[in-house]
């Protein structure tokens, strides 16, 4: 995954809700909030094999909507996603899930050396992370420590 979860709509949910946020968070975690609107670019040769946008729905749809791309199953890890502080304290008191926000700067890519994309993006100055692998099984599953799920169609 390139980009964090939830962080084109964490940018709109700060500017809609600045008022109330600035009530209840630092300046500087609004602001910053605010600037994650910018766009993230993932490997181009790896956008060749799978890539998903993550947009409505979030990490969890894109991961569906990856796994129908590639025919194949899934196992992600919620704790793997890269996810930005000022996403999950904004989500936090607007009580809102951050796995499910808009994140149009984050890509979801399927490659086969993840860690030959991770030094590609890391040298780029791309923020990224394996946050899971494809199965031969047709289950797409979305753990966080003990809680595991199945993930629904999108």
């Amino acid at each position: 995954m390139t980009g964090y979860a939830g962080q084109k709509e964490t940018a709109d949910l700060a500017a809609r809700y600045e008022a109330r946020l600035r009530r209840e968070l630092p300046l500087s975690v609004t602001e910053a909030a605010r600037s994650l609107a910018s766009d993230c670019r993932p490997p181009e040769e790896c956008m060749s094999r799978a890539g998903v946008r993550i947009t409505e729905g979030g990490v969890a749809a894109a991961l569906w909507i990856l796994g129908e791309k590639l025919q194949s199953g899934l196992n992600a890890d919620l704790r793997s996603v890269p996810i930005r502080q000022e996403t999950v304290e904004i989500c936090e008191i607007l009580d809102l899930d951050p796995y499910s926000l808009r994140s149009d700067g984050a890509w979801l890519i399927a490659v086969a050396d993840a860690q030959e994309a991770l030094l590609w993006c890391r040298v780029r100055k791309i923020p990224a992370a394996k946050i899971g692998e494809t199965t031969a099984q047709e289950a797409r599953v979305l753990a966080c420590g003990d809680v595991t799920r199945y993930l629904e169609r999108a």
